[in-house]
């Protein structure tokens, strides 16, 4: 699992004034909540005072209190109130947690789980424009949670050789073969476009199966991935003007299982009744591939390329593998066997840029990597995918 990255934290919706929601990612344990005016706020869940879960406590005036003793937390994480003290109680600078950037987008609230400064980051991706077409495009939503590892989910989901043999109701058994065309690489992802056979008509049902009763012979698919955001866009085209885009992002909950959150666009049977079946498709696909992937081994990734038979086929998916290792060596990927070695006795949190500016004085201690981090560790650029 990765620091120094976004990740899709909850449903906007999910949130709301005055309620704190628990959320566990990366294996550590987070709070939102929104503040009066409706901005979403994000802090680590423990308590620096006797380490109790926030997300149970209240919230009023924009402060989060803690259930335990009432310490009040603002929107930066800075404790400004002890009532055990009084009003005029000088409050220790220790007196402080976590709180990390916040951005919504989608109707999804995306956290930044890192300590770089605002110009290091990467932007939140902008890969699905359809999203505010509503007059030509209808959308619907999903989230769901499965014991499988976020790269092997999100490998399996850039892979488009697996269509054939996974699904039913897509992929053209009769010719598997994958189309070899050029890829075209991004500063956090890969984008390729592929034609492939169409699939019979007799493996559509419902909606789709009456506008696509007709053989096709072809079918247009584009595809990309952003490893910023650890999200992907799947865009088949089923005929001239008719299409739909799929945007899905994975959020690790821990080594062995990922939350997903998938948005499905269509600009075709528009109507509200056609949601229903589109969504018991999308579920549908979901648990063939959760089928599959959460049988894979070794279950944790990043795997080594060496230890893998990887052909041209598999190039999107080796080159986000490739992605994943490049950050991996930059000292951000956890060390969640240390983190839960140390779980009964010590509370380790996602380091947040407040911890940047200032290094000192925190209760809980930064969550270990497993390599040390480089010393100028900001988001790689185009020059380093190459």
């Amino acid at each position: 699992m990765l620091i120094n990255n976004w990740y899709v934290a909850a449903e906007s919706s999910d949130v709301k004034i005055g309620a704190p929601l628990g959320v566990k990612m990366l294996g550590c344990d987070f709070v939102l909540y929104r503040k009066n005016n409706g901005e979403a706020v994000c802090l680590s869940n423990v308590c620096c005072h006797r380490g109790a879960a926030l997300c149970q406590g209240s919230v009023s005036e924009d402060r989060i209190a803690c259930p335990f003793h009432g310490w009040q937390f603002d929107e930066a994480g800075k404790c400004v109130s002890i009532p055990s003290m009084g009003p005029d109680f000088a409050i220790p600078s220790r007196a402080k947690i976590d709180s990390y950037p916040v951005v919504e987008k989608y109707d999804w609230i995306w956290v930044f789980l890192g300590d770089l400064p605002e110009d290091r980051r990467p932007p939140v991706p902008d890969l699905l424009p359809e999203y505010d077409q509503t007059d030509k495009w209808r959308t619907t939503r999903m989230t769901y949670e499965a014991a499988v590892n976020w790269t092997k989910a999100e490998e399996n989901n850039i892979d488009t050789a697996h269509l054939p043999f996974v699904h039913s109701a897509f992929g053209a058994r009769q010719d598997p073969r994958a189309t070899i065309v050029p890829i075209q690489k991004k500063p956090y992802g890969a984008r390729v476009e592929r034609e492939r056979t169409a699939p019979r008509a007799n493996q559509k049902q419902g909606v789709l199966g009456e506008l696509l009763k007709e053989e096709r012979t072809k079918t247009r698919v584009s595809l990309e991935f952003s490893v910023a955001g650890l999200c992907h866009r799947i865009n088949p085209e089923f005929r001239p003007g008719m299409a739909q885009v799929a945007l899905g992002a994975s959020t690790p909950i821990d080594p062995k299982n990922t939350r997903f959150f998938g948005l499905q666009a269509r600009n075709y049977a528009i109507e509200p009744s056609a949601d229903q079946e589109r969504l018991d498709g999308r579920r549908k696909a979901m648990l063939e591939d959760v089928a599959i992937s959460s049988r894979v081994r070794p279950p944790v990734g990043p795997t080594p390329m060496r230890n893998e038979v990887l052909v041209k086929a598999d190039e999107m998916e080796t080159l986000f593998r490739h992605y994943v290792i490049q950050l991996v060596e930059m000292g951000w990927e956890l060390d969640y066997k240390k983190m839960q070695e140390d779980y009964d006795h010590k509370v380790y949190v996602i380091p947040s840029p407040a911890r940047r500016v200032d290094p000192h004085g925190w209760v809980h201690e930064a969550a270990p990597t497993t390599r040390p981090r480089k010393e100028d560790d900001g988001w790689p650029t185009e020059s380093w995918i190459g």
